[in-house]
């Protein structure tokens, strides 16, 4: 073969391969553009169902508020429902076809996530970068891994903390024992309606109503045994007129306390638990 044949080849194969690339490069997107623009609003959404090591969560949203409908009932933390939903406003400048999902790793994806009816799944790490495959319909985008770590690994991390939300402005505790009402609004000053004895006093009054609002449990517990045990303790009125009842299950250890129409219980160690529940020992 000449040395001009050889040259020939070797400008065929370039030619080739070139070309092989350009046919299986991803489609690039300006940095600028939001490879998801076309989903909808987060606000719009209504259901949120998140399938993650075989295990499945369902969220609805109820008059503006988040509440995880399964496996149990319970409020969600709206921040991180917030968080979940940001995967509607990921950008993405990579984009490959979803011809066979074993190349990205989503023949059995990491995570499932329907918004609606907008399915996500993420796979697995693309080999060059710090991203991870995601695909929507029938295309494979390359996203930040933030997405996946936002989306939480148990039903039970979605669920709020609070015994109180924040919006939820307590105007009066109806104890066994005693009632307390705040005058006015959000701001007026609690006073003592009726009580057995005349050991409460103003200052704890106030503490103890603040400890409802601003105490988190060491754990959350979803036994049914427990949540059928326990007897009503106190009855709280909100601001807008929503009564909740609650109630508990004392132990020597601590107190669980659960809200009426909801499945998971607060648990809070001593000396927390016995301070919720008795307003006298609140200092």
């Amino acid at each position: 073969m000449t040395h001009h044949s050889q040259l020939n080849l070797i400008m065929l194969a370039t030619i080739i391969g070139l070309a092989i690339f350009l046919y299986l490069r991803p489609q690039f997107q300006p940095e600028t553009d939001a490879a998801f623009q076309t989903l909808r609003d987060p606000d719009t959404v209504q259901t949120i169902r998140i399938i993650r090591h075989d295990e499945e969560a369902i969220l609805q949203r109820t008059d503006g508020n988040w509440h995880l409908s399964s496996p149990y009932h319970a409020r969600a933390d709206e921040s991180i429902v917030e968080k979940i939903l940001n995967v509607l406003s990921a950008n993405s400048r990579q984009r490959f076809p979803l011809t066979n999902s074993e190349d990205f790793n989503l023949d059995k994806p990491l995570i499932e996530l329907y918004l609606d009816e907008d399915y996500f799944a993420f796979g697995g790490l693309a080999p060059t970068t710090d991203q991870q495959y995601l695909a929507i319909n029938r295309h494979v985008y390359l996203v930040s891994p933030r997405y996946a770590i936002w989306i939480p690994v148990k039903p039970l991390d979605i669920v709020s903390v609070r015994l109180l939300e924040e919006n939820e402005i307590p105007v009066t505790f109806e104890f066994h024992d005693f009632l307390i009402q705040r005058n006015g609004a959000q701001t007026g000053e609690w006073r003592i309606v009726s009580q057995a004895d005349d050991h409460l006093t103003t200052e704890l009054m106030i503490r103890w109503a603040e400890l409802w609002h601003s105490s988190r449990p060491a754990e959350l517990i979803v036994d049914q045994h427990d949540r059928l045990t326990a007897q009503p303790i106190v009855r709280i009125t909100l601001q807008h007129g929503e009564t909740i009842q609650f109630s508990a299950l004392e132990s020597d250890n601590g107190a669980i306390i659960f809200r009426d129409n909801e499945q998971v219980g607060y648990y809070f160690p001593e000396p927390k638990g016995r301070q919720l529940l008795n307003p006298y020992v609140s200092e």
